[in-house]
C-alpha cells in the first residue's frame, strides 16, 4: 500500500507541475485527481498447460502483475418461489502473467476455492483519474485545468504539442512503455520545458516498478518454450529439452508406455540459463506410443506441472526398427506341358501335338522381371478344307524342332511386357519365329496376357490367357487361340510330306489351312509347396463340322 500512495502522490505532482508549465502559471491554486475505483469484468476464456486465459487485457487497461478478482457465476431456481436467482461468489484472486491487446495469462494468486473453468467471471480494480476542477485566482477569472491525456484543442506551443501527442499515444500502454518513452523524449529534448518532469516521472515509475515486483513475489515457473517430438523409433534414447521461465530449482520428467499404469521419472539437468534436458533411455522408448510430462519444483520444493500433466500427458508415437532381412535371391522355376488338339473329328488328318519345356529366373516386380530360356517339339498335320473334307486328299505333315529366348519387363507392378525370339529347324532347313504378349496384373497374382506369335512354316497364332490365382493351391488358366497352325502356308509338290501311307504328292494337301478357334481350359493342384500338376481339356475347329477334342497337362516346380 505504501508504494500505491507514493504513486498517486507522484502522478498528482506529475499532472499538476505539467500543467503549471505549459500554461505559465506560477502559483496556483490547483486541485489534483483523487483516485476512483474503475471496474473492469471479463470472463476466463480457456484453461492451457496450467495456464487461465482471460478476456481482460492491454486494450482494456491491464497490466502485467495486475491481480484480478474470480467470480464463480451461480444460477438456480429457489425451491419455494420457484423464480430464477442468479448470483456469483468469489473463489479467490489471479495475477496477470502476460498481457497482450485482446488476451492474457494468469496464473492463480494464492490457493482458490475451487479449481478456474471457462465461463468464470474476473474483475479487475483499476486507479481512474478524474477531471482537475476548475480553480479560481483570487484576482481574476476562473481557470480550468484538465489533465493533457486528453487535450480539448491542439496546442500552439510546439512543445507543449509534442507532449500531447506522446500521452496520447501511450494510451493504454503499460509502465515499462512508459518510461522508454518518456526517456527517450528527456534524450531528445534535454533542455526542453518537460524535461525536467518527464524525467522524474520516469524514476519514480521505475520506482514503483520495483515496488511491485518485490511485492508480486517471485515469478511463477512456466515453459517458456517446448517442442514436443512427434515420433520416436523404439530402443532409441530420446532426448528432451524445455526452457523454463521463472526461478526453478530442478525439472523431472515422468514417463510411461501404453499399457503402464505408474510414471517411471527422470531428472532434467541444467544447460545453460532456464534451459533443462534429460534422456530418456532406451529401453523405456517401446512402441507402439509413449505418454510423458514435466514437472519443475520452486525455491520453496513445490512440484508445479509445466508441460502437459498426469492427467493430460504429451503422446509420443513410437515406430519399430524394420529388423534387417537377408537379401531376396532370384525365384527360379522349371515347366514342361505337352498339348494334343484335333480339329477333325478325330480323323487324324487336322491335328497338333506340341510339348514345350523351360527354365527361368524370376528378379523383381518392376524392370526386368524374368528372364527364361525353353524347347519346342510341334508336330502336325493339315490341309486346307477343300483338299481334305471335299477332294479326300491326305493332309501333309507340319514339324519344327526349336528353342526360344523370352523375355519379360514390367513397366510397372501392374503393366509388363513379355518378347520370345524363335530359331528351329524344318525337315527342308532352318525356320525362326517370334512371340509377343501384354501382361495385365502381376504375375504372382491374377492376371491377363493379351498377343500373338508366329512360327516359320507353321502359321499365325493369336492368344488371349487368364490365369486365375483365388483359390490357395489351385491355379486356374483359361486360353483361347485365333490360328491357322499347322498348315499356316501352303507349299509346292516337290515338298510336300504326304499322312497317308503309299500316298502320291498329287495326292496330297498342299494349300494353306483355314483359321479355326481354340478353346482351352488348365486346372493344377499344388502337391507340395512349389510343385504344381495340372491337367488341361480343350476344344477346336475350323467350321461347325470340322471340330474336335484335346487333351494335355503341365508340371511346374519353382523354388
Amino acid at each position: 500500500m505504501t508504494h500505491q500512495r507514493g504513486r498517486t502522490g507522484l502522478r498528482r505532482a506529475f499532472w499538476a507541475a505539467l500543467v503549471l508549465a505549459s500554461v505559465g502559471v506560477t502559483s496556483p491554486a490547483v486541485r489534483a485527481a483523487e483516485p476512483s475505483s474503475t471496474q473492469v469484468e471479463g470472463y476466463v476464456v480457456a484453461l492451457e498447460n496450467g495456464d487461465v486465459v482471460v478476456d481482460v487485457a492491454g486494450k482494456r487497461g491491464a497490466a502485467v502483475g495486475d491481480v484480478i478478482e474470480l467470480w464463480r457465476p451461480l444460477e438456480l431456481r429457489h425451491p419455494v418461489t420457484k423464480k430464477l436467482v442468479k448470483d456469483r461468489f468469489r473463489i479467490g484472486s489471479l495475477r496477470l502473467t502476460q498481457v497482450r491487446d485482446a488476451l492474457s495469462l494468469a496464473r492463480p494468486e494464492g490457493k482458490l476455492a475451487r479449481p478456474p473453468e471457462a465461463g468464470d467471471v474476473v474483475v479487475l480494480h483499476r486507479a481512474a483519474l478524474e477531471k482537475v476542477e476548475p480553480t479560481k485566482e483570487p484576482s481574476g477569472p476562473p481557470t480550468a485545468i484538465v489533465a493533457p491525456s486528453a487535450p480539448t484543442s491542439q496546442p500552439s506551443d510546439p512543445d507543449e504539442a509534442e507532449v500531447s501527442r506522446l500521452f496520447d499515444a501511450l494510451k493504454n500502454s503499460d509502465v515499462p512503455t512508459r518510461i522508454a518513452a518518456y526517456d527517450d523524449y528527456v534524450r531528445r529534448h534535454p533542455d526542453g520545458r518537460f524535461a525536467a518532469v518527464l524525467w522524474e516521472e520516469s524514476a519514480q515509475l521505475r520506482r514503483l516498478l520495483q515496488l511491485e515486483r518485490e511485492g508480486a513475489g517471485p515469478e511463477p515457473i512456466s515453459a517458456a518454450s517446448f517442442a514436443p517430438p512427434k515420433t520416436a523409433l523404439a530402443g532409441v534414447p530420446l532426448s528432451i529439452g524445455v526452457e523454463l521461465r521463472g526461478p526453478a530449482r530442478g525439472a523431472v520428467l515422468h514417463s510411461r508406455n501404453a499399457g503402464e499404469v505408474a510414471y517411471a521419472s527422470t531428472p532434467l539437468q541444467a544447460a545453460g540459463h532456464d534451459y533443462w534436458v534429460t534422456e530418456i533411455p532406451a529401453g523405456r522408448v517401446r512402441a507402439p506410443g509413449l505418454e510423458m510430462f514435466i514437472e519443475a519444483t520452486d525455491a520453496a520444493g513445490k512440484a508445479v506441472s509445466v508441460v502437459g500433466s498426469a492427467d493430460e500427458p504429451q503422446k509420443v508415437d513410437v515406430e519399430r526398427i524394420p529388423a534387417p532381412t537377408p537379401p531376396l535371391r532370384p525365384e527360379a522355376t522349371a515347366s514342361v506341358w505337352t498339348d494334343y488338339a484335333d480339329y477333325n473329328r478325330m480323323k487324324g488328318n487336322d491335328r497338333v501335338w506340341q510339348t514345350e519345356g523351360f527354365v527361368g529366373m524370376r528378379f523383381d516386380d518392376e524392370g526386368v522381371r524374368a528372364l527364361r530360356t525353353g524347347f519346342g517339339v510341334f508336330r502336325g498335320v493339315g490341309g486346307s478344307l477343300e483338299e481334305l473334307d471335299e477332294q479326300g486328299k491326305s493332309g501333309r505333315k507340319v514339324g519344327l524342332t526349336y528353342g526360344y529366348l523370352e523375355g519379360e519387363y514390367a513397366f510397372s507392378s501392374f503393366t509388363a511386357l513379355v518378347v520370345r525370339g524363335v530359331v528351329g529347324l524344318k525337315d527342308d532347313g532352318v525356320a525362326g519365329g517370334a512371340q509377343g504378349l501384354v501382361r495385365l496384373g502381376s504375375d504372382k497374382t491374377t492376371n491377363l496376357m493379351i498377343g500373338g506369335e508366329v512360327l516359320g512354316g507353321i502359321g499365325l497364332r493369336g492368344i488371349t490367357q487368364l490365369e486365375l490365382k483365388t483359390f490357395e493351391r489351385v491355379p486356374i488358366l483359361f486360353r483361347t487361340e485365333v490360328t491357322n497352325q499347322p498348315a499356316g502356308t501352303s507349299v509346292s509338290e516337290d515338298e510336300v510330306r504326304p499322312e497317308t501311307p503309299n500316298a502320291l504328292p498329287q495326292d496330297t494337301s498342299t494349300q494353306k489351312g483355314e483359321v479355326g478357334a481354340r478353346a482351352i481350359i488348365q486346372v493344377g493342384y499344388e502337391v507340395m509347396p512349389g510343385l504344381v500338376v495340372a491337367g488341361r481339356g480343350s476344344y477346336q475347329g475350323r467350321t461347325i463340322k470340322h471340330a474336335g477334342p484335346g487333351f494335355g497337362g503341365a508340371v511346374t516346380y519353382t523354388w
